[in-house]
C-alpha cells in the first residue's frame, strides 16, 4: 500500500474497530444480564461474567458484516465530510481506485475475523456451553428432550440423556437383518475412556427365527408352518462395542450450526451424508462460510454509492443509522433466502451466495450511475 492507501485502511480500521467495540459492549451487557438471572449457589457471578466473555469471539463473527458497513460508512463519510475524498478525486484517484483500497483492508480484516470464527469462537462457544450446563446441573442439549438417534450401517442408536461429550446414559441400540430386528441391546451408562467407549450394565437381547419342521407322518396342513421365534437374554456388567460418535463429534451436535467451523461443518456433513440423514442446515452454514469474502465484497461496494452519490453531506449519526438498516436488511434476507432453500430443498449454494450476489448487482449498477 501507499501512502493514501494506508491512510484510507487506517481510518477504516479506526471506525471499523469502534463499531465493533460499542456493539459487543451492547450485546455483551444485555448477554451478562441475562445470565445474571440465572444465578444460583453454583452458578455464581463469576461464572456468568466468564460465560459472558466467552460469547464475545461469537458475536464479533456473528456481526462483522454488520459492522463493516458501518464502520465503513463512518469512516469514509468523515472523510467526505472533510471533503478530503474529493480532494482525492481531483488528484486523479477514481471511485475504482478508492474502491480497490478501501476493498483490501477489508478482507484483511475479514482474515482476521474468520480465523476467530474458525478457531476462537467453536472453542468458545463449546466450553460456555459445557461451563454453564456443568454449574446448573443440567445436561447438554444434543436433540430434543427425549435425546437423538443415530443410524450406524445397520443400527439404529438412540441416546437418551448426553450428560457430557464424555458421558452417555441410557442407551438403546436396534441391530437389523434382512429378516427384521435381529438384536436389542440396553445400556445404561457410557464413558469415553482411553480412545474408546466403554459400555456398562448392558442387557443383550439376541432374537432369532428358525423354520418349523413338522413332526413325521402329521400332514402339512394339520400345522402352523409360521417360523418360531428365539430370544435369548444376557445381562453384561461391562459390553464392547463399536459407536458412531466421538466426543468432538458431540460437542460439534450441541453447538448450533452457525457457531461451528467450517471444518467442523464439512466432516459433519460427511457423517450425517453417510448415515442418510438430513444435511441442509449444515451445508448451508458451510457455504455461507465461504461466501463471506463475496459478502464483504458487497457491503463494502454498497458503501460507495451513498459516499459519492447524493447523500454525502449527511450527519454521522445519519450514516449510522443508515448502516444498520443495511446490514440488519442484509441479514434478514440472507437469513430468508437461505432458510426457503432448506425448507423447499432448493441449491443450498444458492441460498448462500445469492443475497450477496442481489447486492453487490445493485451496488455496481447504483456506482455506475453516480459516475
Amino acid at each position: 500500500m501507499n501512502r493514501i492507501e494506508r491512510y484510507l485502511a487506517q481510518i477504516v480500521v479506526i471506525y471499523t474497530l469502534l463499531v465493533m467495540v460499542v456493539l459487543l459492549v451492547i450485546l455483551g451487557f444485555f448477554e451478562f444480564m441475562n445470565q445474571v438471572s440465572k444465578l444460583t449457589d453454583t452458578y455464581t457471578l463469576a461464572k456468568g461474567s466468564l460465560y459472558t466473555l466467552l460469547k464475545l469471539p461469537v458475536y464479533s463473527y456473528e456481526i462483522f458484516p454488520i459492522v463493516l458497513v458501518i464502520g465503513t460508512l463512518m469512516g469514509l463519510g468523515s472523510l467526505a465530510n472533510q471533503s478530503e475524498l474529493t480532494v482525492l478525486r481531483v488528484t486523479g484517484w477514481s471511485i475504482k481506485r478508492i474502491l480497490w483500497a478501501v476493498l483490501k483492508t477489508a478482507l484483511m480484516m475479514w482474515l482476521v475475523i474468520a480465523m476467530v470464527g474458525e478457531w476462537v469462537a467453536p472453542e468458545s462457544e463449546a466450553y460456555a456451553k459445557k461451563l454453564r450446563a456443568e454449574a446448573l446441573n443440567h445436561s447438554f442439549s444434543v436433540g430434543s428432550k427425549s435425546g437423538f438417534w443415530i443410524k450406524d450401517a445397520n443400527r439404529y442408536i438412540h441416546v437418551k440423556k448426553v450428560l457430557s461429550t464424555t458421558e452417555l446414559r441410557e442407551i438403546t441400540v436396534y441391530e437389523l437383518d434382512a429378516e427384521g430386528l435381529k438384536k436389542l441391546i440396553l445400556i445404561e451408562e457410557a464413558q469415553y475412556q482411553q480412545g474408546q467407549w466403554q459400555f456398562q450394565n448392558a442387557v443383550v437381547q439376541t432374537i432369532a427365527f428358525s423354520a418349523f419342521t413338522p413332526p413325521p407322518n402329521v400332514l402339512l396342513d394339520e400345522v402352523n408352518l409360521l417360523p418360531q421365534l428365539s430370544v435369548s437374554l444376557e445381562q453384561l456388567n461391562r459390553l464392547q462395542m463399536s459407536f458412531p460418535l466421538t466426543p468432538e463429534a458431540l460437542q460439534n451436535l450441541e453447538i448450533e450450526t452457525r457457531y461451528l467451523s467450517a471444518w467442523d461443518l464439512y466432516q459433519h456433513i460427511q457423517f450425517l451424508q453417510a448415515n442418510d440423514l438430513e444435511t441442509g442446515a449444515y451445508q448451508l452454514e458451510f457455504w455461507r462460510k465461504m461466501s463471506m469474502p463475496l459478502v464483504v465484497l458487497a457491503m463494502i461496494a454498497i458503501v460507495f454509492p451513498l459516499i459519492f452519490g447524493s447523500i454525502r453531506q449527511v450527519s454521522m449519526g445519519q450514516r449510522v443509522f443508515l448502516g444498520v438498516l443495511l446490514g440488519m436488511g442484509f441479514h434478514l434476507l440472507n437469513q430468508l433466502v437461505g432458510n426457503l432453500t432448506v425448507v423447499y430443498h432448493w441449491p443450498v449454494v444458492l441460498g448462500a451466495f445469492l443475497p450477496a450476489m442481489l447486492l453487490l448487482v445493485i451496488a455496481l449498477i447504483w456506482l455506475q450511475r453516480v459516475r
